[in-house]
């Protein structure tokens, strides 16, 4: 994940990932601090996946487990492809935005 502007962090709905999950949660953050950066600097959408099976935890019980920076959240089923572009739309006008937002900087203009 080295030189990424945005993450769309993709997890399993099923309860019995939830161990895999975390583990894959945490070792994002850990990556980005080894590396200098934050989620909380980057684009950052929780993309919680297969909303389509049966044994599947609450989106709100989700954002609690995982999300962490708050960030904005998509159901999706990645084999009907539901949320997976919304996913990608919303991660890129956050990008699009910092981008923005450093480049009017006033230290940006010195």
């Amino acid at each position: 994940i080295q030189g990424v502007d945005g993450i769309v962090f993709v997890s399993d709905s099923q309860v019995g990932r939830l161990d895999e999950n975390i583990e894959s949660y945490l070792n994002m953050w850990e990556n980005l601090a080894d590396q200098g950066d934050s989620p909380l600097e980057l684009g950052l959408v929780m993309q919680y996946n297969k909303r389509d099976l049966t044994e599947i935890f609450s989106v709100n019980d989700l954002n609690e487990l995982l999300n962490q920076t708050n960030s904005p959240h998509v159901e999706s089923c990645a084999l009907t492809g539901v949320g997976v572009f919304d996913a990608l739309r919303i991660v890129s006008k956050q990008v699009i935005a910092r981008t923005e937002q450093t480049h009017s900087a006033p230290e940006a203009r010195a």
